[in-house]
């Protein structure tokens, strides 16, 4: 509405409410995917520590 007041034209304000609906949909996607890449680095890096620890705990030698 501001852009039709602003620039009184029906067809500039359609292609202005488009361009700018698009805009925020692609950066919505693209922090989607970053989420889901950072939470899939972090499990990555959890599951490797938490295998090294219990290959450590194996090689230990159990005082009597």
């Amino acid at each position: 509405m501001i852009v039709y007041v602003a620039l009184d034209s029906l067809r500039l304000a359609v292609v202005m409410t488009l361009a700018c609906s698009l805009l925020l949909q692609a950066c919505y996607f693209g922090r989607v995917l970053f989420l889901i890449w950072q939470s899939s680095s972090r499990a990555r890096g959890t599951r490797h520590r938490g295998q090294h620890a219990d290959s450590y705990r194996k090689a230990r030698v159990p005082v009597v």
